[in-house]
């Protein structure tokens, strides 16, 4: 079992001496307050070690002793599980910052962390804990060097949301009376945020001393390299005015405008953007939209950005995508949070998009093959079943010609939770723009599954397009003879016009069956 290999309390004590002599010369800055003394390094390292310190003796104590495997030592074990998820979630809570940026990880990491984790720390992606009012005045005033009442002739008392490093509140310009968002960082996040990732850095080598199974640190090292630009509120509204430009031609695809008179590194400024996160159900219900076609245009604008641009925003969850009714069952998509974009070099748009069309057709052998080119190797059977999130039969069998049932879920599951060591040996194999790519899915499958549209034929559809188009258009730039770009040209629109002729049979199929 996975959480069955325990070190002794010995090591671990040394571990965390070490750390914690290291976490109180992290940061060091003025303490304004009793908040500000509370966030100093070393007591947020503190909480950081107890927390590890209890979950350690929990399953050491909890699991000492029982038979495996024995229904004793699964309830055992799901106990332990939950508790630790719910001291994680506190630590979380407590320290705020990057330790709610890798809570918000892990929660979507189902296909590699037990699921009383992923439940009980998802509530982060949409309920982070809000700064005090003082705290917000007090960036914002610092950063435009102006006060609050000078600029605005309101400022909303509570964040319409809040997440892991900064806040929005909706308010009004004196100067022009316009509504706008402004998303404020956490007074402490920058001055903890190298605390926090050495911290996070060293209780990541306790884990895989404690767990080898698991191999995490591929986590924090994304987290230092993306944690930087994130941090940097003129570079997402770059990032925003980047992507406005390139997805322009997505009437339904709403990007925020950036007042920069107002922006700075920790101030974003812009428009403000009615709507309601992307599952809220019953607001689709309420205003008539369709759940389906919401999820076809998410999926289009995901499969553009992944395949034709190579541009991807890394971070759709829920909180940052917003449907704004626009009556009659109308509506368009609001797009947030702009922070990280990741560029997907040329080579790896080519492979993926190979890959995806050998899952498509299947082509078993070409999968091997492309699996292979990406680093995975003799593991590609389990990559393609990551990437698809559907079970090696669905792949085999071709996943467009089934959708996902219980059977098949429980499946997965059940693999996910046998095949923990092979997993993480193949997120530490595959190129490290795959992460970004992977957890970008993931959490567009997360909607399509809260919206009940998981798995249709015109979400495969859409993205076949994208796929079919990349990989041709890139093969017509390779091509150096003007007959052969042609040849390539009239294969792509020949696919993509018994694609429409494909999705058009299907309508009508459905609709006669209605």
């Amino acid at each position: 079992m996975i959480f069955k290999k325990l070190i002794t309390l010995k090591p671990l004590t040394k571990f965390l001496l070490v750390g914690t002599s290291a976490g109180a010369g992290y940061t060091a800055y003025t303490v304004d307050s009793p908040e500000d003394l509370r966030q100093l390094g070393i007591f947020r390292f503190g909480r950081a070690a107890k927390t590890v310190g209890k979950i350690v003796i929990d399953y050491k104590t909890s699991l000492r002793g029982l038979p495996e495997p024995s229904a004793e030592y699964d309830d055992a074990i799901q106990k332990c599980h939950q508790r630790s998820a719910e001291h994680l979630l506190e630590l979380a809570c407590a320290n705020g910052g990057v330790f709610i940026k890798v809570g918000q990880h892990i929660s979507g990491m189902e296909y590699l962390i037990p699921p009383e984790y992923t439940q009980t720390l998802s509530i982060l992606t949409s309920q982070a804990p809000q700064a005090s009012k003082e705290d917000v005045i007090y960036v914002v005033e610092t950063e435009l060097k102006a006060k609050v009442d000078d600029i605005f002739s309101e400022f909303s008392e509570k964040p319409v949301g809040a997440a892991s490093l900064a806040q929005v509140h909706v308010a009004k310009l004196k100067e022009t009376g316009e509504t706008v968002a402004v998303k404020v960082q956490h007074k402490r996040v920058y001055k903890n945020s190298r605390t926090d990732v050495n911290t996070m850095e060293l209780l990541v080598n306790i884990a895989d001393a404690i767990f080898p199974e698991f191999r995490l640190m591929w986590l924090i090292e994304e987290i230092k390299k993306n944690l930087p630009n994130e941090l940097d509120f003129l570079h997402e509204a770059k990032n925003a005015d980047e992507a406005a430009a390139r997805f322009k031609h997505l009437k339904f695809l709403r990007i925020p405008k950036i007042n920069y008179e107002l922006t700075t590194k920790r101030v974003l400024t812009m428009e403000y953007c009615e709507g309601a996160h992307v599952d809220d159900v019953e607001y689709l219900k309420k205003h008539k939209i369709d759940p389906h076609d919401v999820c076809v245009k998410i999926g289009r604008t995901i499969s553009e950005m992944i395949f034709l641009q190579g541009y991807l925003h890394s971070d759709p969850h829920p909180g940052n995508v917003l449907i704004n009714s626009k009556g009659g069952g109308k509506y368009e998509i609001v797009l947030l949070d702009h922070g990280l974009y990741l560029n997907i070099s040329d080579h790896i748009r080519k492979l993926y998009s190979d890959l995806w069309l050998a899952i498509l057709k299947p082509d078993l052998q070409e999968i091997r093959k492309v699996a292979s080119q990406m680093g995975v190797g003799e593991l590609y059977g389990l990559f393609a079943c990551m990437v698809t999130r559907r079970s090696w039969k669905s792949v085999t069998g071709g996943i467009g010609k089934s959708k996902m049932n219980e059977s098949e879920k429980d499946e997965l599951r059940m693999y996910a939770s046998s095949l923990i060591p092979q997993i993480s040996e193949v997120l530490s194999r595959m190129p490290r723009e795959m992460l970004l790519i992977l957890k970008t899915n993931d959490l567009m499958r997360n909607i399509e599954h809260k919206l009940g549209v998981f798995g249709s034929s015109d979400c495969h559809l859409e993205m076949s397009r994208c796929v079919i188009r990349s990989s041709h258009e890139m093969a017509i730039r390779r091509a150096h003879n003007p007959l052969a770009k042609l040849r390539i040209g009239f294969r792509m629109y020949w696919s993509l016009l018994k694609i429409f002729v494909y999705q058009y049979y299907l309508r009508f199929v459905n609709s006669s069956s209605l």
